[in-house]
């Protein structure tokens, strides 16, 4: 069983040496894990990644009965495998994506840029069986350029150095920063995140992502999902066990206080390599949970984004008041006048009159001949009941504008649907997060306009009818202090 962070300190060992908060946005219990048996070989598979036509990951599994690759350590080597997707979206057979990315290494996990014509990939630095037993031969990040099916034109990352590993690379989707992890002196752990931006076509020199992101522990497996999160795995104290999966999010310069994701995603052993798909809900990640290898499963979300909600209405319960029939009758005299009686204690002078009531109930109105003198009614015109009912439909309770990391409530308690026993109350809140519950919190990491869903889910009847509604409405989300 693979332990988890590279260290490599003889040639071509690859041994991973592993090391609540509540997540905003992701309630527990709100995914689905299923572990991908298609993938599965009895060996190390982890660390996929979805391109336009499969899957790429890493494994250490036997293709060959009568040959195993092993280093000078007799540690079986990793490689990189593809399984294409079918004619109906389902996974294909894997197999060796490429047989030209290093002789006798280890090599991978690896990432692939928006265009899908640049491999990024982990490889010992120097490949083949020609080091010494012990003797240092460290990882380092190369890539490596489409061509038709085939791979070719191996490169090194220009910041490979042979006192060190350089790995995990990741590649954001807009290609403009490579996020990597690495053991290099001056770092907060045993191994951080780093990033390079790519300026004019050059990597700039890296930079390590600070202490709010590394720990004294090990960060691994960086992922930079298009809601701007950057997921990682970590074993720093306070995890559910082993490695965590967790993520930081970057705003105003600063990146946010690492928050880790609950079960199903996370377990008591070692959860890692978390990719997400853009949209947010679902993806795959690896494990090692069903205790024999590092296996890779795939999450998706119980909450669905509706694509037509409807907009929430806000309750009015203001009205105007006139009486058609007093409006044909002459004018009152001097002592007397035309007064509403609204049935909430309330009153006004005139045949018209405009009057707004706290909240809704039955109200008793009637349209009074009133004596100046005395004070007494002296004719009541008209009389009637009225029933003030609210829109029918969930409700959302929260602020219209709210500052970026600031933490807001959002609660559904005023939802008023007669009839419908409800069993759920699920959030989307617009930015690839999620959550659960008649009353939520939720921190918006950077600025925008969001469009919170409410779904309101009721028990299943005596039909076994599931009825489900759904209302929207925007939060504006400003900068700090703006």
């Amino acid at each position: 069983m693979m332990r988890r962070y590279l260290v490599y300190i003889s040639v071509l060992l690859l041994t991973l040496s592993v090391f609540s908060l509540r997540l905003n946005g992701q309630a527990k219990g709100s995914f689905e894990v299923q572990h991908v048996t298609s993938l599965s070989s009895g060996s190390d598979d982890f660390a996929p990644i979805v391109t336009d036509d499969g899957i790429i990951f890493c494994s250490n599994r036997k293709t060959n009965p009568f040959l195993t690759k092993k280093n000078t350590e007799g540690v079986r080597l990793y490689d990189l495998y593809f399984a294409p997707f079918n004619a109906e979206g389902e996974l294909s057979k894997p197999s060796r994506l490429a047989s030209n990315l290093g002789k006798d290494a280890n090599i991978g996990p690896a990432a692939i840029s928006p265009d899908g014509n640049t491999l990024y990939f982990t490889r010992n630095l120097v490949p083949g069986k020609n080091l010494k037993k012990r003797e240092s031969n460290k990882l380092g990040i190369f890539t490596a350029k489409r061509s038709g099916s085939q791979w070719s034109d191996i490169q090194p990352f220009e910041y490979n150095d042979p006192a060190f590993n350089i790995s995990y690379p990741f590649i954001s989707a807009d290609g403009r920063y490579l996020y990597f992890c690495s053991d290099m002196p001056g770092g907060s752990g045993s191994y951080d995140i780093y990033m390079c931006e790519n300026i004019d076509g050059r990597w700039s020199k890296p930079v390590n992502l600070g202490s709010n992101v590394n720990s004294s522990g090990a960060e691994i497996h960086p992922f930079l999902h298009s809601s701007g999160r950057l997921y990682f795995a970590s074993d720093r104290p306070g995890g559910l066990g082993g490695l965590d999966i967790m993520f930081s999010t970057l705003s105003f310069g600063t990146w946010s206080k690492p928050v880790r994701l609950d079960d199903p995603i996370n377990s008591e052993d070692d959860d890692f390599a978390f990719y997400a798909v853009p949209g947010g809900f679902e993806g795959y990640f690896s494990s090692n949970r069903r205790k024999y290898n590092d296996d890779i499963f795939r999450f998706a979300s119980t909450i669905i984004r509706w694509s037509v909600c409807d907009t929430l209405q806000g309750n009015s319960y203001c009205y105007e008041f006139v009486d058609e029939k007093a409006l044909l009758l002459d004018t009152l005299d001097m002592k007397s006048r035309w007064e509403w009686n609204f049935g909430d204690g309330g009153r006004a002078a005139g045949i018209i009159a405009e009057h707004c009531y706290d909240g809704p109930g039955v109200y008793d109105v009637s349209l009074d001949i009133v004596n100046l003198v005395t004070g007494r009614v002296e004719k009541r015109q008209a009389s009637y009941e009225l029933e003030i009912l609210d829109i029918e439909q969930p409700v959302i309770t929260a602020p219209d504008t709210v500052a970026a990391g600031e933490t807001i409530m959002l609660n559904a308690s005023e939802t008023y649907l007669p009839g419908m026993t409800i069993a759920r109350y699920y959030w989307n809140f617009g930015d690839d997060t999620v959550s659960e519950g008649i009353e939520v919190s939720k921190t918006f990491q950077l600025p925008g306009r969001y469009n919170i869903q409410l779904i309101v889910t009721s028990e299943r009847d005596q039909s076994g009818v599931v009825r489900e509604v759904c209302v929207c409405r925007d939060i504006e989300v400003t900068g700090n202090g703006n």
